[in-house]
């Protein structure tokens, strides 16, 4: 911990016992005052599960895991710390879920505020935290400056045997016992190295005798091989003249057979021609022109119904329009325009007597509005008798009643006409939709039946001609059904007589592809083959391929054989030459071995030294630093006690024991007062922090230090507290007993709302109290 250290601002939510709660925390004596329960310790918790809790040691805060550090009723929690390292600001956010792993984030806050994530992930998070505050792990600040509930005279209160594996540990010293441990285990190793040097030995001595037996070997077998292949080349010669003249018999045999398949074939060419003539008869776009011709047939008299329908739907509608109008003379049914028209006009008609009702009316009522205010006459300006003002009145009201009835009717009139133009106009497109389809379909219909005859008269020509051969004799019985299904059982069996067609050709360009030759060369081949024979001692008149097949078969046999045997010592003398080669490796590993082997030997007693005088946590680097460790917490206690105003030092032995001597003399650890331990605590772990940091820490935390002390004790207690915050930037004290506020800098006080945590600075509250 080199730098200075200062806890700036923490926000929680849904932790603990707090819903939403944020802390500006300033320089000084902080004191977070409430009664028990209230959620003060949940706040000391949180910084520290934020900063140096592993998702492991969860269980460690509350005892329950994170589902006893979640707010009761919450899935999800976020805590958020602000630090101040040397200058620079740091914050901390971690995010709790009962439902996946937490999550974490270590930001720096850099000049103008721009913020870099430093890590992720929680133990990347408490890794650099360390690392930032230059701790060998959590426990160095969970020993020294954050004194959790119940945990502020831990140390004091831990065995002697455990105190020392403490300060071993925040040392950094159990790594020297690990590493005595490995050191034992290289030595374990290396005891064995005089027996692994003998048998690397051996081991080298097998493998020259093997090598040397392995040259012997690939030696006779390289002459045997070239024994072999000077046998093999008169025989090969030999086999390769049998092979050629097996091969032109074969050829003269196959073309033979081809000349009877070209006969054949020539016998089904017109068969072959009125098969492709069905094959390429387009049966489908036949099929489809009369599919065509049905869907548009059915369609069409669908269309018919409905024109029918929509007809009878106008004249109803027309007749109605006529009575409604009362037309004597009224235009043909056909004509639907001619009745727009009509109704267009009556519109008309309604509408300009709408508008002259609508101005009688505005001047009745306004005349209403003049005599009911004027006591003259508006028009000759004679004095008005009441009577005859009430009887003018009524009169122009009647006049006003009866024109707005008529003014109504006249709205009806209008609205039933424009319903009967709508309709009208609706009936007249849809007519004109149904017509259109209609004559689309009848031009379908018309263009689908002309193309199915033509299929039709095309796919009766070929079924004459199919009638001369029996393969179609089944087909011709199907002509009751229709063209369509007779057509197809033609093409199915048209199929198949020309892939029997194409597998006898395909047959005999395959023979004539392998023979390479033609009717007319095939004389001088044979010529040329007779001389070849007759050198071998064959008689050409008398040879058949078989016999020539029968003694090529034996000579061939016998060069196998050879070649076998050829090719089994080629493999012979590969594994032989990869066996050298791994020998050749293995010899110079063991010779490499041994050559290692030799210098563990010799530095063998240096290690035994190392791992059985210096290294381990009863070693001599051990004891040098845990001797130095021990002076300096003793230096460091007794001053911090001294300026703590105690009259008692103290002094810790080998084994980590604490003897406390006073003026008096010697006093038990047990026999100090609740505010004389307290105040040792305290000084012990600010000790503990000059001892393993270096440096005075910037922050102290107590959680409770004044739980079960009586008044006289909590009061030593504060002032210990007190005079310790004019040596730190800041002090925060956790407790329930209101005498800190006295001598606190800055009081949050911490209470229920319910089932949730409140926290309030002192200064807000008086400002809500005061007048």
């Amino acid at each position: 911990m080199s730098e200075t250290i200062l806890i700036k601002r923490i926000k929680i939510k849904n932790i603990l016992s707090h819903e939403n709660t944020e802390i500006t925390l300033p320089n000084g004596l902080i004191a977070f005052v409430g009664p028990n329960g209230a959620g003060k310790s949940s706040i000391i918790d949180s910084i520290f599960y934020a900063l140096f809790a592993t998702p492991s040691a969860a269980k460690g805060i509350r005892g329950e895991g994170k589902r006893g550090i979640l707010r009761v009723g919450a899935s999800d929690g976020f805590i958020e710390v602000e630090m101040n390292i040397g200058g620079r600001n740091y914050i901390v956010q971690r995010f709790v879920s009962n439902q996946k792993a937490d999550m974490a984030y270590l930001i720096e806050i850099g000049p103008d505020n721009i913020k870099r994530t430093l890590a992720t992930g929680v133990q990347n998070v408490i890794n650099t935290i360390e690392k930032l505050l230059s701790v060998p792990s959590s426990d160095a600040i969970r020993y020294s400056v954050i004194s959790r509930q119940n945990e502020l005279t831990k140390f004091i209160d831990e065995s002697e045997t455990k105190r020392k594996e403490i300060i071993l540990k925040l040392l950094g010293l159990d790594e020297l016992e690990k590493a005595k441990e490995i050191l034992k285990d290289i030595l374990s190793e290396m005891s064995k190295a005089k027996t692994l040097y003998d048998e690397r030995n051996r081991q080298l001595n097998e493998a020259k005798k093997e090598l040397e037996h392995i040259e012997k070997e690939l030696e006779n077998l390289k002459k045997r091989k070239e024994q072999l292949e000077k046998e093999m080349i008169p025989l090969e010669n030999e086999v390769s003249t049998l092979e050629k003249a097996k091969s032109a018999l074969y050829k003269f045999e196959k073309l033979k057979q081809a000349k009877e398949i070209l006969d054949e074939i020539s016998k089904y060419e017109r068969l072959e021609s009125i098969c492709n003539e069905i094959t390429n008869f387009d049966l489908s776009s036949m099929a489809s022109k009369l599919e065509i011709y049905k869907n548009a047939k059915r369609r069409a008299d669908e269309i018919a119904r409905q024109l029918k329908d929509e007809e009878a739907k106008l004249q109803t509608l027309l007749n109605n329009i006529r009575d409604f109008l009362h037309l004597e003379q009224a235009p043909p049914t056909n004509d639907i325009d001619a009745y727009i028209k009509i109704i267009e006009s009556k519109i008309d008609e309604i509408r300009e007597k709408k508008q002259l009702k609508k101005v009688e009316i505005e001047i009745s009522e306004k005349s209403v509005n003049v005599i009911a205010t004027s006591s003259t006459c508006p028009v000759c300006e004679r004095p008005l008798e009441e009577h005859l003002k009430r009887s003018i009145l009524t009169n122009i009201g009647g006049r006003i009643r009866e024109s707005k009835k008529i003014l109504n009717e006249l709205d009806n009139i209008e609205a039933t006409l424009k319903n009967y133009l709508n309709s009208l106009k609706s009936l007249k497109e849809r007519l004109a939709e149904l017509r259109t389809k209609m004559d689309t379909l009848s031009e379908q219909i018309e263009k689908a039946l002309e193309e199915y005859s033509k299929y039709k008269q095309r796919g009766m020509k070929i079924l004459e001609d199919a009638k001369l051969y029996d393969e179609f004799s089944e087909c011709i019985e199907l002509n009751d059904f229709g063209i369509i299904k007779t057509m197809q059982c033609l093409q199915r069996k048209a199929v198949e007589s020309l892939k029997i067609l194409k597998d006898r050709r395909e047959k005999l360009e395959k023979m004539l592809n392998d023979l390479r030759t033609n009717l007319q060369t095939l004389s001088t081949e044979l010529q040329s083959l007779q001389k070849t024979l007759i050198d071998l001692g064959i008689d050409v008149e008398k040879t058949r391929y078989e016999d020539i097949e029968l003694k090529y078969k034996e000579l061939n046999m016998n060069l196998q054989k050879i070649r076998s045997e050829a090719n089994f010592i080629e493999g012979r003398l590969k594994e032989l030459e990869t066996t050298k080669d791994s020998l050749l490796k293995k010899i110079e590993s063991l010779e490499s071995d041994i050559k290692k082997l030799r210098k563990d030997v010799e530095i063998i007693g240096a290690l035994d030294i190392i791992a059985n005088n210096i290294m381990g946590r009863d070693g001599l680097i051990a004891k040098t630093l845990t001797k130095e460790a021990r002076r300096l917490m003793e230096l460091y206690t007794n001053s911090i006690l001294n300026e703590l105003g105690m009259d008692f030092q103290i002094r810790i032995n080998e084994d980590f024991d604490i003897d406390v001597y006073s003026p008096l003399g010697r006093i038990d650890l047990r026999g100090l007062s609740g505010g004389e331990s307290i105040a040792l605590a305290i000084a012990l772990r600010i000790a503990i922090a000059y001892t393993i940091f270096g440096k005075l820490p910037g922050f102290f935390i107590l959680d409770e230090p004044t739980q079960f002390l009586d008044e006289e004790r909590r009061r030593i207690v504060f002032e210990i507290i007190r005079r310790l915050s004019q040596r730190m930037p800041q002090v925060i004290v956790v407790t329930h007993d209101r005498e800190v506020i006295d001598i606190a800098d800055h009081v949050f006080y911490v209470y229920k709302d319910g089932n949730r945590s409140v926290v309030r600075e002192k200064s807000a509250v008086f400002e809500e109290i005061a007048p």
